[in-house]
């Protein structure tokens, strides 16, 4: 039996930016998420809240490396990047 391939993953951190019970420019980071991970938008939402509200660090799956590089490069055009601690474990 082969072994299984391990799937790309991207840990994810993020500064949160709060005015009252939300999080300033994480709309942006929700969207790019969505977008290159192809997750809904709930469980971008839910993810990005984990990190901003939680302070949690997250690891989430990428279909591919390709599409990791290509959040990562995202995220360091948005308004937030430098709140976003992002980086590539596969």
């Amino acid at each position: 039996m082969l072994p299984l391939p391990r799937m790309t993953q991207i840990l994810l951190t993020i500064e949160g930016d709060c005015c009252g019970p939300m999080s300033i420019g994480t709309v942006a980071v929700i969207r790019a998420i969505e977008k290159h991970l192809g997750l809904s938008l709930a469980t971008a939402s839910s993810s990005v809240e984990r990190c901003v509200f939680e302070g949690e660090q997250i690891a989430l799956a990428a279909p591919s490396r390709r599409s990791a590089e290509a959040l990562l490069a995202e995220f360091g055009r948005l308004p937030a990047a430098a709140r976003i601690r992002a980086s590539i474990s596969d």
